[in-house]
């Protein structure tokens, strides 16, 4: 994938993350996902104020399901020094994207880490 589509989706993921509600941790995360036949769908975590949180992932996985899309690549951004998706984002993204699909995290410091899905998640069940 070229550098250009990487860094718009990045671009969109910071947009996204301008939305974040993170009464709690303070920690706004924005979530890109580029889809297969449609363009990009975005999230942004919100936390509830007790126990309950929307992290972003999910967030923009809902909208890939009421677009009945797939997800091809994934760009999740956060001030957070360094980080993956949890692993309940995982299976929410793996159920709706390609195992193979790109996965860019980047912190305000703009340092960029990539991996696929299937290496965050080795072992992730295959149906």
């Amino acid at each position: 994938m070229n550098s250009r589509i990487i860094d718009n989706l990045l671009k969109e993921a910071w947009e996204a993350r301008k939305l974040a509600r993170p009464w709690k941790s303070g920690t706004k995360v924005g979530c890109a996902i580029l889809c297969k036949e449609f363009g990009t769908v975005t999230g942004f975590n919100i936390e509830g104020l007790w126990m309950t949180s929307i992290h972003a992932e999910v967030c923009a996985v809902t909208e890939l399901v009421r677009r009945n899309q797939k997800g091809i690549a994934i760009a999740i951004v956060a001030d957070t020094k360094l980080f993956t998706p949890c692993g309940a984002c995982l299976d929410w993204l793996f159920q709706f994207c390609s195992h193979n699909s790109l996965v860019v995290v980047q912190n305000e410091e703009m340092e960029t880490m990539r991996f696929t899905l299937k290496e965050l998640c080795p072992h992730y069940p295959v149906q």
